[in-house]
């Protein structure tokens, strides 16, 4: 049986942690590691292919939104629908910070869909005001902070 270089690499490592065994036991121990590398290949094959179905099953299909599957059909409905503190889905009447999550895991619905269907504005932001005004500060910090941080850059930097 020829002898490939993997093995030869593992039989060079083995031997050099046990010089002073019969080759018996090098053989054996070559062989044993051979079968744990095997089964640690086939675990991570399985793994992967699991990690594959997982993914797939993440990005299924969103099922198209109509009109006749919202809870809240009227105007006036959908319009008190985005409150202060909350946001109220059109589909299922539950009130919550925000939707974008909501849809998919839940209704599967794609949320620039479900804003299409319930006649928003395009662009509108599915969650409670508060919370909208909080994340447009946070943005809002967030871009003051890098452009100080490249403005003391600059300053800083001397090219002499």
């Amino acid at each position: 049986m020829p002898i490939d270089n993997d093995d030869l690499q593992l039989f060079q490592i083995i031997y050099a942690q046990n010089p002073d065994k019969p080759m018996e036991f090098i053989q054996e121990e070559v062989l044993k590691a051979k079968q744990a590398l095997l089964e640690n290949s086939n675990l991570l094959a399985a793994q992967a292919a699991s990690e594959v179905a997982a993914a797939e099953k993440k990005t299924q299909s969103f099922v198209e939104l109509k009109k006749s599957d919202l809870m809240l059909k009227s105007r006036a409905e959908i319009d008190e629908a985005i409150g202060d503190d909350h946001i109220t889905c059109c589909i299922c009447n539950r009130k919550m910070n925000s939707l974008g999550a909501h849809l998919k895991r839940v209704h599967h619905v794609d949320p620039k869909d479900y804003v299409r269907v319930c006649g928003y504005p395009e662009g509108t932001k599915l969650m409670g005001r508060t919370l909208l005004e909080k994340a447009r500060a946070n943005v809002e910090r967030a871009l003051s902070m890098r452009k100080k941080n490249r403005n003391m850059g600059a300053e800083s930097y001397d090219p002499s």
